[in-house]
């Protein structure tokens, strides 16, 4: 095998569940924020003729909460793949390669701040960077937070026997500004970050196809390309201890 052709060797860096799951949270997130602005901002020129264009409020609605079950059913999937992960197959979560923070994120944040004013070197990046953990962890938090308050939003007479009336208001107004805090997110930080940076840019395809190579791993994320070259080292035959 040449040196070009070890350099382009594929690694797999995402399953099917997870690229299914990104692909519908992707489409359901998006016709969230389309539906989700056209009804709030409806005296607008351009809410009002794509409520035109949908056929009417009515049908907007309906729309809004279609994208609101496939959305959260996502992450419900994905918090069953975790206690599954956790409880089944009794694997850690806060491991170097998972999405969950560490203490070594804080030493990465403070480690590429160095390198960007040229007082150090890059930080050994583990599977995810300190970025996307944050990137993460705010949409899996602001996901439940909009799902809890749209659902009360949904139902406000069944909520109001619960609760006090002001809590509907309260919903309404943490709905709305948690969803303005996720678009700027998802379509500002997420696209520049993970799509748009110079040396990806127009697009990162591993999450589509699962794939990446051995060159793009080993520049981006040497933490996981060590544990991926110790875990095929250690189920290699014979690297285990023999015993007489």
């Amino acid at each position: 095998m040449t040196e070009e052709n070890s350099q382009q060797e594929m690694v797999i860096r995402f399953s099917v569940l997870q690229r299914l799951l990104h692909i519908i949270v992707m489409v359901g997130f998006t016709g969230l924020a389309l539906t989700g602005f056209s009804l709030k901002f409806s005296a607008q020129w351009w809410a009002s003729g794509f409520v035109w264009l949908i056929g009417g409020a009515g049908h907007l609605a309906y729309l809004h909460r279609f994208f609101a079950v496939i959305t959260y059913a996502c992450v419900m999937a994905h918090i069953l793949w975790l206690i599954y992960y956790k409880l089944v197959l009794k694997r850690s979560l806060t491991g170097p390669q998972s999405l969950f923070p560490r203490v070594k994120d804080v030493k990465d944040l403070l480690g590429h701040l160095r390198y960007f004013f040229g007082r150090g070197r890059l930080p050994s990046f583990n599977r995810f960077t300190y970025w996307e953990k944050f990137d993460y962890l705010a949409i899996f938090l602001g996901m439940n937070t909009m799902g809890l308050t749209g659902l009360i939003l949904w139902a406000p007479e069944f909520f109001s026997r619960l609760m006090p009336g002001y809590f509907i208001n309260l919903a309404q107004v943490l709905h709305l500004y948690e969803a303005i805090l996720a678009v700027a997110l998802k379509f500002v930080v997420h696209l520049i970050s993970a799509h748009l940076r110079p040396e990806i840019f127009p697009i990162e395809k591993s999450i589509f196809t699962g794939r990446t190579n051995r060159e793009k791993i080993m520049r981006e994320h040497p933490g996981e390309w060590e544990d991926i070259v110790t875990t095929s080292e250690s189920a290699a035959p014979g690297s285990g201890s023999q015993t007489s």
